[in-house]
């Protein structure tokens, strides 16, 4: 009668272990539904390099930090730094600053203004994105900016300001577009009295992309 209640709790053991093996497979399976979403975000991560989106739609704001120098015909060579943020990588903001370096370099100067970005978002929707990265990326760079400027005072010429325009274009080093890109603006600067200044930019910069939290929400 002892072997038997022996051989009858073995096997309510067993039972309970087949049971337990059996809950946990079943919680830790996914559902279809779950394994379908899955499927659909590692195609989309492994398409968006082939789609000519390139990650650029990884967040809506795009934030970008120049450091480079400016030549004009004001001056010598001056460094300069700026920074700049888009709205999916096709219009938004700037601003710059130029850094007196001497005596011959030109004057300290800050400027701010609209950067708009034309070609990305019309190439993509006409799938005209078609690679390599590298050219897609230089091509949808191409930027028209309008802004405005303040100069400091200099031996040369008083504090002044008055209006920019510029154009520009980068090159991804990387063929991503979030990393380092070198970049190239020409500028010309309209003060209010005096000569117009004519400026090339040149700068090493970083861009990376940042989901604010308005879209954040609205794909939950």
């Amino acid at each position: 009668m002892t072997l038997a209640r022996s051989r009858s709790q073995a096997v309510t053991q067993r039972v309970a272990a087949i049971a337990l093996l059996s809950a946990c497979v079943s919680f830790s399976r996914p559902t279809r539904a779950e394994g379908a979403s899955v499927a659909r975000t590692l195609n989309l991560r492994a398409d968006s390099s082939r789609d000519g989106v390139y990650d650029r739609f990884d967040g809506d704001l795009e934030l970008g930090l120049a450091l480079g120098a400016e030549l004009g015909s004001v001056g010598t060579p001056a460094p300069m730094i700026g920074a700049s943020a888009h709205y999916f990588s096709m219009a938004g903001v700037y601003a710059a600053g130029r850094f007196k370096a001497g005596a011959d370099s030109a004057p300290s100067l800050l400027d701010l203004g609209v950067d708009v970005r034309p070609l990305f978002v019309p190439r993509w929707a006409k799938g005209y994105e078609t690679g390599p990265a590298f050219f897609d990326l230089a091509l949808d760079s191409a930027s028209l900016s309008l802004g405005a400027f303040w100069t400091a005072k200099s031996d040369r010429r008083a504090a002044g300001r008055g209006f920019e325009a510029g154009l520009g274009f980068g090159l991804p080093l990387l063929s991503a577009a979030a990393g380092p890109w070198l970049e190239v603006r020409g500028l010309l600067r309209y003060p209010d009295a005096g000569r117009h200044e004519e400026a090339i930019a040149l700068a090493l910069a970083w861009h990376g992309f940042l989901l604010t939290p308005l879209v954040a929400s609205q794909s939950e």
